[in-house]
C-alpha cells in the first residue's frame, strides 16, 4: 500500500501537492472569462476585465438570470472536463490508490463563492453532508477537489472531518432536491478544519467524509473550485450490484426556445456558395 493510500485510508482524504500543471489551471480560467464576456458583450455591457470574478462581478450586475445560466454551463466546457479527469488525476488514482478500472459516476462542477456573487435564495457554500448519496458507487469512491486559485481560511475554504469517513454512511436530514445534510448530532463542529491549498493541489476524499463549504471569506476574494467524482471498478460491491450511479441521465424534449431556429437562422449556419459561384 501506497503511503499516499494509507493517509488517504487513516484520514478520509489526502492533499496531493502541486498535482496539476499551472498552465492547465489557466487555461481553464481564460476559457471561463470568455465565457463571460461573451455574455457581457451581448448584453452590451463593458467587456474589459482583468480576470474572471471582475467578468463574473459585471454579468451578476447586468442581468442575474444571465448570470445564473452562465455559471450553471462553465461544467460543460471541455476545458473544464478536461482538467477535472486528465492523466494527472487519473493516473494518481492507478498509481498511488492502485485502481485499474475507473467509472465516471457524473459530470464535474465549477463552484464559486464570493460574498458579490451571492445569488438571492441560491448557493452559497453546502452544508455539511457526506458525498456517498449522491454517487451511491464504490463504497471506496473518492471526490477530486481542486481549487483554481489560492485557498486561505479567508477565501471560503472546503472544511472536512478528518476520520470521519470510518463511520459509514450517518442519518441525513433531506432538503428536498439539494444536498442532504448530516444530523447536527451526529458530528462535533469543533472537528472540522480548514483545507488550505494552492493553485494546482488536488484534494482527493472519501465519498463518506463529512465536509461542508465554509463561509468565512472576505469581501474582494472569489473561491473558485472544480468538484468531480470517481468509482473503483473493482469493488466487489459495487461490481455485484452491477456498477450502478445516482445520477440520472435524460434529455429535455420540450424546446426551450420556442419557434428557435427559425429557417432563416438555419440558412445562416449552414449557407454555402451556389453552383454556379462554384463552377467560376
Amino acid at each position: 500500500m501506497s503511503q499516499e493510500l494509507e493517509r488517504f485510508k487513516a484520514n478520509g482524504f489526502y492533499v496531493a501537492e502541486g498535482l496539476l500543471a499551472e498552465k492547465s489551471i489557466t487555461q481553464l480560467l481564460i476559457s471561463m472569462k470568455k465565457t463571460v464576456v461573451d455574455q457581457l458583450r451581448c448584453l452590451s455591457a463593458p467587456t474589459e476585465h482583468p480576470d474572471v470574478f471582475s467578468a463574473l462581478k459585471a454579468l451578476h450586475a447586468a442581468d442575474i438570470d444571465r448570470y445564473k445560466k452562465i455559471v450553471g454551463a462553465f461544467w460543460r466546457k471541455e476545458d473544464a472536463f478536461k482538467l477535472a479527469h486528465s492523466e494527472r488525476i487519473t493516473g494518481f488514482l492507478k498509481e498511488k490508490f492502485g485502481w485499474g478500472d475507473l467509472f465516471l459516476p457524473g459530470g464535474q462542477v465549477i463552484l464559486i463563492m464570493a460574498h458579490e456573487l451571492k445569488i438571492p435564495n441560491g448557493y452559497f457554500g453546502l452544508v455539511t453532508h457526506q458525498d456517498f448519496p449522491s454517487v451511491q458507487g464504490s463504497l471506496d469512491g473518492v471526490v477530486v477537489w481542486f481549487p483554481l486559485v489560492d485557498v486561505d481560511r479567508d477565501n471560503f475554504p472546503l472544511e472536512i472531518i478528518p476520520g470521519s469517513h470510518k463511520s459509514g454512511l450517518l442519518p441525513m436530514i433531506s432538503h428536498g432536491t439539494s444536498t442532504s445534510e448530516v444530523k447536527p448530532e451526529c458530528y462535533d463542529s469543533a472537528d472540522f478544519i480548514p483545507v488550505e491549498v494552492k493553485a494546482g493541489d488536488v484534494v482527493f476524499m472519501s465519498v463518506f467524509t463529512i465536509h461542508r463549504s465554509s463561509l468565512q471569506g472576505k469581501l474582494g476574494n472569489c473561491r473558485l473550485a472544480v468538484s468531480t467524482r470517481f468509482d473503483n471498478g473493482d469493488e466487489p460491491t459495487f461490481v455485484d450490484r452491477g456498477y450502478p450511479t445516482a445520477y440520472v441521465r435524460s434529455v429535455a424534449r420540450d424546446q426551450y426556445y420556442p419557434g428557435f431556429p427559425s429557417q432563416q437562422q438555419v440558412d445562416a449556419v449552414f449557407k454555402t456558395a451556389s453552383i454556379c459561384e462554384v463552377n467560376r
